[in-house]
């Protein structure tokens, strides 16, 4: 009876350790996710800024081939 209630502490202990694992892989992919998404958000930014600049541009042209 000894026996088996050590070896069920012992699977229990390996589903702890096994949990824990796995709580720290989730947290590491959180955090990855967070920093991704926010470099695609930086992303976002520098296109939109890039268009403006674009834009800026062509109207420059613009007025300068209509003088």
């Amino acid at each position: 009876k000894e026996t088996k209630l050590t070896d069920l502490e012992k699977l229990e202990d390996k589903f702890d350790d096994i949990i824990e694992h796995l709580s720290e892989k989730i947290d590491e992919l959180d955090y990855t996710v967070d920093r991704q998404v926010s470099e695609i958000s930086q992303l976002g930014n520098d296109v939109s800024y890039l268009e403006n600049k674009v834009d800026d541009l062509e109207s420059q042209l613009d007025n300068l081939e209509e003088s």
